[in-house]
């Protein structure tokens, strides 16, 4: 007899008490590049990426790292970029080019089959690209086009200006691109960069998914025996000066206007980045957040509110990110920095703290129920010389900070008065 389900009763709740991330294989080759395994999954599908400890913090012109990474795939000595892209379509593989701050990561997704051609493929990329003129030329027209674009978008204006006033264009953390920087690259440049960064340099390499032993001998012949050259030293990072309170950029006839509010912070290393990360959520960090509560449910200000603690490889900084109505900005400012003061004066409630602990267990791990995922995990605390038992401590501190201890770090680093903020569109 099959019994029926009464759906009037709420199944079982039961608590996460434990997290693992599974542990990964490294492999050190003799010509010095690392390679970091996870044999996870059992479908024959392979990620690899190729990491270089290199970025727009080691170029010398703005934009520089991130052309000569985009066009990685856009021509090589044998191969155009219609020839590149035909190439992986046949093998059904996806490729991305990701320039960064301090890391250039090159991805490629594909059919564990299929590496006996794509791995060879991805080398000859890695050494033989020529940066075709008339392909640099086509890709920064692209740029331009989309900061045109962007340029007419408020959220776009406040997020340049927010992180310009806390670092500056001169700093690796704060500088963008815009028309005169991409309209002042040449060929060379990217040559250049690509010379003295990636050419013959060590990187470090991760593979996840269904793979075998002969994917490995692979990997190994084609990029652990060629003499490399290690990574060059990045440059020291400038010194920073205390931010300014406010930028207004007022954009006539916009309805909205973009708010970026917050401070300079720290990163995953900071002894309080744990309980600060918690505080954040409970502020902005989900749906049912307290600024959502406030300025989204109550007020009607706007469709969506969030908090976030970005991290970099040297510090990090604290934003809140929303967009309102113009008429509603100076209401808006005014409501966030009332519940910073709330979470400063009045602890959370036990009924608040549990919540808000139950749905950062649960997204944590949710977050680790693929291959990819735990490997992006472990990027994490590999980069930044976390310690494998990183997030087992963020984990257990998750469980166990108190409405004492998120008050103590509201104390220390939200007051209101600390905080700058950018509104573009106007008030």
């Amino acid at each position: 007899m099959i019994q029926q389900l009464d759906r009037t009763i709420a199944p079982d709740i039961n608590p996460i008490d434990r997290f693992h991330l599974p542990k990964v294989e490294t492999v050190s080759f003799s010509n010095g590049n690392t390679l970091h395994k996870f044999a996870l999954g059992t479908q024959p599908v392979v990620r690899i990426e190729w990491i270089f400890n290199t970025g727009s913090r080691a170029e010398n012109k703005i934009g520089t790292s991130f052309f000569t990474t985009k066009m990685l795939a856009e021509g090589t000595a044998a191969l155009s970029a219609p020839q590149i892209q035909e190439f992986l379509a046949q093998y059904g593989a996806f490729l991305e080019l990701n320039p960064g701050n301090e890391r250039i990561n090159i991805t490629l997704f594909c059919l564990e089959k299929h590496l006996p051609v794509l791995v060879p493929f991805i080398k000859n990329l890695l050494t033989e690209s020529t940066f075709p003129e008339a392909q640099l030329t086509k890709m920064k027209q692209q740029q331009i086009q989309g900061i045109q674009v962007n340029l007419e978008k408020t959220a776009y204006l406040a997020g340049v200006a927010f992180r310009e006033m806390l670092f500056n264009n001169n700093h690796p953390y704060g500088k963008h691109l815009d028309i005169k920087t991409i309209e002042a690259l040449e060929q060379s440049d990217l040559t250049s960069f690509f010379n003295n960064e990636l050419l013959n340099r060590n990187c470090d390499i991760i593979l996840t998914g269904g793979f075998s032993k002969e994917s490995v001998e692979l990997i190994q012949k084609e990029f652990g025996t060629a003499s490399l050259h290690k990574a060059n030293e990045k440059p020291a990072m400038p010194a920073l000066t205390k931010a300014g309170r406010e930028i207004i950029i007022e954009k006539e006839g916009s309805v909205q206007s973009s708010i970026r509010y917050g401070r300079m912070l720290f990163n995953h290393s900071h002894s309080d980045y744990f309980d600060t990360y918690i505080l954040n959520e409970i502020l902005g960090g989900y749906f049912g957040s307290r600024l959502m509560q406030n300025i989204r449910e109550d007020k009607g200000y706007t469709y969506g509110i969030h908090a976030s603690i970005v991290t970099l490889q040297e510090g990090g900084y604290f934003v809140i990110g929303t967009d309102v109505k113009r008429e509603f900005t100076k209401n808006t400012i005014e409501e966030i920095e009332k519940e910073l003061q709330i979470l400063i004066d009045t602890p959370v409630s036990d009924l608040e703290l549990e919540t808000v602990k139950s749905y950062m267990l649960g997204s944590f791990v949710g977050d680790i129920q693929t291959p990819f995922s735990i490997a992006d995990k472990y990027k994490t605390i590999f980069f930044n010389g976390l310690g494998y038992d990183y997030y087992d401590r963020f984990f257990a501190r998750i469980q166990s900070i108190t409405a004492n201890d998120i008050q103590i770090v509201a104390k220390k680093y939200f007051a209101p008065a600390e905080m700058s903020y950018v509104v573009a569109g106007g008030f």
